[in-house]
């Protein structure tokens, strides 16, 4: 069940999507697969938040005059799709932009763009990304699988939870001398 509270060290939260079968091991292989190229994301979740803002940000010019939509209603849900075998995968993701693109999803889901359910949109986002990473860098075909614990690390987030170890370290270091 995904986390209810934000991770203290990264600020993120772990969202959940509906995805097709092989959809999640497929971005997750074109990501590793250009992991050394310029634009690469340090983490997987790091390239599926930029997803969900640079969708949520096409969706935003097109309909609403590039402003962010306001939130969408709390227990906002959409229509299944019924259309092959999906399965859950999780990200760890900022707040600000799960709400962003949900708000975008949710503001536009009855419109010729929309998409009936906030999973769809995810899906559309990572097939498209894939597809572009394969083409620009893997002459279109698929790349080979990602080892199992293929892992990046965000700098921003080793960045805070240093800090957060250390102003613990200095408070317990603290708390032992006055002992």
């Amino acid at each position: 069940m995904p986390s209810t509270t934000p991770s203290p060290a990264t600020g993120n939260r772990l969202r959940g999507y509906f995805l097709p079968v092989g959809l999640h091991a497929r971005i997750k292989a074109a990501w590793w697969g250009t992991r050394d190229t310029a634009d690469a994301a340090p983490t997987l979740a790091s390239l599926v938040a930029q997803l969900l803002l640079a969708g949520a940000g096409r969706l935003e010019d097109r309909y609403n005059d590039g402003e962010p939509f306001p939130a969408a209603p709390e227990g906002a849900r959409g229509r299944a799709l019924g259309d092959g075998e999906q399965r859950n995968h999780s990200y760890f993701l900022p707040d600000a932009v799960h709400a962003r693109a949900k708000a975008a999803w949710w503001a536009t889901r009855d419109r010729d763009a929309g998409y009936p359910s906030m999973s769809s949109m995810v899906a559309a986002l990572l097939t498209e990304e894939a597809t572009r990473l394969e083409e620009k860098y893997n002459g279109g075909a698929p790349f080979p699988e990602a080892p199992i614990g293929a892992r990046g690390v965000d700098p921003e987030a080793a960045r805070r939870q240093a800090e957060m170890m250390a102003s613990l370290w200095a408070e317990r270091s603290h708390a032992a001398r006055s002992d």
